[in-house]
Parts: structure tokens; sequence; C-alpha cells
């Protein structure tokens, strides 16, 4: 097992260095870390309308009326069903601040090159409207391939300084917008020139181009049960050898769990059954204590644990550990590199993952509504929350259940050895106070 892990320092380090180091890797991440909270403000307005309480729901039409719900659906629309818009920008934004380019005008020009391409709707009594459906969520990964042709496309102007040159005493603000126009008009230009070809296809458009051909199967591995282990795992494996991998390979699946998440969304407020299981709170719920589930490895310790340094691990982590921070029991124990600990670190989340998806699949615990929340909420409130009913803060009770017994015999056998270490450390001590 030492063997083991020396191999997978070796090569797993330099990888996970690369990703942490790469312009693009980290401006993607960036992006949708920044829209978080506008996604948990728009979960808060949904958390309103979806309390799973026939008394509160009866209590808030008698008093706001029967249609109550469409008021305080207007907000969970304008975060979830705009979220392409946002992504268009910020994902150009971010990246272009890797690049140190102007970030505000990518972000804007990405965001412009998305509308282009974006087919418009039917004709009102306003004009040409741009359809809805590819705003939100089924838009998204089009929005994120524009984000970062805009920043490639501006950066290949900005490095060759084939800008327009304005002469000095010009204020900064000014220069700016003129260095754009050159690079703005080919990018503006190409999404024009690429949607005028897509109508020409049988596809028609970009966005059911990219959707069928990129998105959707790209989706259903990374959203799938192999998917959804493959996560887990990648982020326990990392985490092994010491590298907080959370948002690392989050990043890369977090656009598919957000589609998920808006159409459980538009499923509910519709009225009709959730249509999926993998989301991002799907794993918020699996996380219990952080990486490795160690919030089941701490309530072993303090019922089991009869060593007083392991003991005092258990004591000083448990608080952190109920919001989801781990790090005290991760280099405290330890667990890092730790050839004995590692082997449950990296199995409980993948038995989690399995009972918690079978669970929701056959019916006994209710699908994910879509509600986003902070990470450091406690287990059992946060199963509740993403599921509307205490199925969720069940399954999250048996799986910390499951998680204490298979972290146990691993416990036992460190604590044993560490409280034969502390019974001679004590006896010696003994023999020279003698």
């Amino acid at each position: 097992m030492s063997k083991a892990i020396e191999i997978l320092e070796e090569k797993l380090v330099p990888v996970a260095a690369w990703i942490a180091e790469n312009k693009y890797v980290n401006g993607i991440r960036r992006a949708f870390i920044m829209m978080m909270p506008l996604l948990m403000i728009g979960s808060l307005f949904l958390m309103i309308t979806a309390f799973p309480l026939p008394a509160y729901q009866r209590g808030m039409a008698s008093l706001l009326g029967e249609n109550w719900k469409d008021i305080f659906d207007i907000p969970v629309s304008a975060t979830f069903n705009l979220i392409a818009l946002f992504v268009a920008f910020l994902v150009a934004q971010q990246l272009a601040k890797q690049f140190e380019l102007d970030s505000i005008a990518v972000g804007l020009l990405s965001l412009a090159s998305f509308l282009i391409l974006t087919p418009l709707g039917n004709t009102s009594e306003f004009g040409q409207v741009i359809t809805f459906a590819w705003l939100g969520s089924k838009g998204m990964f089009v929005a994120m391939v524009i984000g970062v042709v805009t920043v490639k496309i501006f950066h290949f102007f900005v490095k060759r300084d084939i800008l327009v040159k304005m002469p000095d005493g010009v204020p900064p603000e000014v220069i700016k917008s003129f260095e754009a126009l050159i690079p703005g008009t080919v990018i503006l230009a190409t999404a024009l020139l690429l949607r005028v070809g897509m109508e020409h296809t049988s596809y028609g458009t970009i966005h059911d181009f990219v959707y069928k051909m990129l998105a959707l199967p790209l989706r259903a591995l990374g959203t799938s049960y192999i998917g959804s282990i493959l996560t887990v795992f990648a982020i326990s494996i990392l985490w092994s050898v010491g590298i907080n991998s959370g948002s690392m390979v989050n990043g890369f699946v977090r656009p598919f769990w957000l589609e998920n998440q808006a159409e459980n969304i538009a499923a509910l407020q519709a009225g009709q059954p959730l249509p999926h299981v993998i989301t991002e709170q799907f794993f918020d719920m699996i996380w219990m204590g952080g990486a490795g589930v160690t919030l089941s490895l701490l309530l072993a310790i303090v019922i089991f644990a009869k060593s007083k340094h392991i003991k005092s691990v258990g004591a000083i982590g448990i608080v952190p550990g109920i919001f989801n921070i781990n790090e005290p029991v991760l280099f405290g124990l330890p667990i890092i590199l730790n050839p004995i600990m590692l082997i449950p670190f990296n199995i409980v989340p993948i038995v989690m993952v399995t009972t918690q998806y079978i669970a929701m699949n056959i019916g006994l615990v209710s699908k994910p509504l879509g509600v986003a929340f902070p990470w450091p909420t406690p287990a059992v409130i946060s199963g509740f929350i993403t599921v509307g009913d205490l199925s969720g803060a069940l399954i999250q009770i048996v799986n910390l259940i499951i998680g204490a017994m298979i972290y146990l015999p691993f416990l036992r056998i460190i604590d044993k050895a560490s409280k034969k270490e502390e019974d001679e450390m004590e006896r010696l001590e003994a023999e020279e106070n003698k």
C-alpha cells in the first residue's frame, strides 16, 4: 500500500499541479464559483414556493392568493432560466483576467456573440424575440465554448498588437474601448458568419449542433451512476496525496449538474415528476464532514476510540466536521498518506453514492429539487433541503452509520497501535519517576 501511495503521489501531483495552473480550467472554475451566490438566491425563492408542508402551502395561498407561487417564481426564472447568459459573460471575463486582458470588454463581446448565435423565436408586436430555451441550461455548454473562443481571438490580436492606437493624453478608459474595436469586430463578425453557415446545415443552429454532438453525450456520462462514482473517486484519490481536489474536479462536471438542476426546477414549477437524480446537491448530501465522508469516521472515533491522541483528534474535529470542514482529522489523525486509513477514505464515498443513487431511483428517497445551498450546511439539514422532505435526512443518517461501520475496523487498527504506544510511554515515564 505504501508503494501504491508513492506511485500515486509521483503520477497525480504533477497532473494536479498542471490543472491548478491551467488558465482555462481556472477561468471556467472561477466563473461558476462566482455564479453560485446568484443561484443560491434563486434557490431561496424556490424553497419559499416548494416547502413541503400542506399547512404552509394553504397559509401562503390564503395570505397572498391562489397564484402566489407565480410571484416567487419570477426570481427563480431570472436566475436559473438565464444561466447561459451569465456563463457566457463570466467564463470570458474570468478567463480574460487569466490572460491580463480587458475582462469587461471581453465578457461583453462573449455575451454579444452568444446572443448573435442564439436563434430568434416568434415575431411579436415588438419584433422578433430570442428563444428562451437556449438562454437556460441547454445553452450553457455553447456559452462556455463561446467564452473560451472569444478570449482566444481577443488574445490573438492583443499579443500581436493589432489594435487601434490612440494619441497620448487620451483617458485610459477611452483607449481600452478603442483597443477592443478590431478584435471585437472580428469576434462578432465570426459569430454572425457561423450563425449564417449553421442555418444551411441540418442542425440549423450552433446550439443544436453542440448540444446533440457534445453536451448530451458528456452530460449522460458525467451524470450517470458510473460518472458519479468516477467523480467521488477522483476527489478522494487526489486528496489521498494531499491535493485539495473538490473544486478542481467539480469544475469539469458542474455545468452538467447545473443543467440537471435547472431541469428539475422547471419540472417542479410545472408540477411534473423530477427527471434527474444527479445534481450538485446529490453530492453535497454525500460529502458529510468533507472529502472521504469523515463525519462517519469522527462518529466512530467519538464512540469507540481509546487512544488519547485519536480521541483528541475526534474532539477537535467534530465541530468543524459537522460543518464539512475536515482538515483537523485529515492531517491530525492523519489520513493523508496513511496506508491504512486511505482504504476506507476512498471506499466510503463510493458506497454512499451507490446507496443514495439506488434509494432515489427506486423511490425510497425523493430526488433533488434543485435547491442550491452553502457547502458548510450540516448533514441531515442538507438532506432535508435537497429533497424537500425527511427522506433526504434519513438517507444521510443511514449513510453515516454505514460509513462509520466501514471506517471502524481500520480505526481500531490505528487506535490499538496508538494506545499501545501511549501505554509504553506512560510505563517508561513511570519508571523514570521511581
